[in-house]
Formats: C-alpha cells, structure tokens, sequence
C-alpha cells in the first residue's frame, strides 16, 4: 500500500514547475526589469545635462526707453533669446548666448517709461521664460 501512495505523489509531482526554474525565471524577469530602468534613468539624465541655463547677473536697469542687463548662461548648451517682454511693451530678439558665457543686452524699446518705477518683464528663450524685474532711471 505505501508503494501506491509513492506513485501517487510521484504523478501528481509531474506537472508542477520546480522550485529552482522559478527561481531562476523570476531572477531574470528581475533583471530585465532593472536593465530598462538604469537604460531609461541613464538617457533622461543625459538628455537633462544638456541644457542651457540662463541666468541674470546684477540688476536690470531701464534709462530712456533702453534695457540694460547682463545675461549668463550656466549650462552647457547654447541658449537662444527669442524675445523680451518689459511692462506692456514686447521686443522680438535674435540673440545666442554659448554655454558658459556672460553677454550684456541694450534692448530698446521705442516707448518712455515712468521714472522712478519697477518694472517686471521676462526674457523668452528656447529652454523656458526667465522672469525678472527692472528698475527705470
């Protein structure tokens, strides 16, 4: 009779996946899984390494109807101005600034304005908007 349970167990036992293959299937899986994510972690930080990054240095100074203010770009790609935007007033711009250099901007207007007044403006460049404020002279 025990050697009827024997084959019993033993046929039930068939079917079924070891142990050891399902370790090693999930491992694998694991791996797989973690390759795609240092991959994708990888390409996203190069991608975001390469960026320019402008900055203002001192501060922005309106005297007539001309902005005065040095632009820095801190990153290690080119930046480009688009344009300029003081109080209501709008200048469209050309203007590129290589990773790593200082570049002072005289941007005129065409319009007065008020003495002794701040005013907000931004610059719009092709890596975002960079808000600041301008004092007038």
């Amino acid at each position: 009779m025990s050697e009827n349970k024997n084959r019993r167990r033993i046929r039930s036992k068939r079917g079924e996946i070891s142990t050891p293959i399902i370790t090693i299937l999930v491992t694998v899986a694991a791996l797989a899984v973690t390759g795609i994510a240092v991959s994708w972690m990888l390409s996203t930080g190069a991608a975001a390494a390469n960026q320019g990054a402008l900055m203002i240095v001192g501060s922005p100074v309106v005297q007539g109807d001309t902005l005065y203010l040095t632009v820095r770009n801190i990153g290690n790609a080119d930046a480009a101005i688009v344009s300029c935007l003081l109080g209501n007033a709008n200048k469209v711009l050309n203007s590129t600034i290589q990773a790593g250099q200082s570049q002072v901007l005289n941007i005129s207007f065409g319009t007065s304005f008020f003495t002794g007044t701040i005013l907000k403006g931004s610059l719009n460049t092709d890596q975002g908007i960079l808000p600041f404020s301008a004092f007038v002279q």
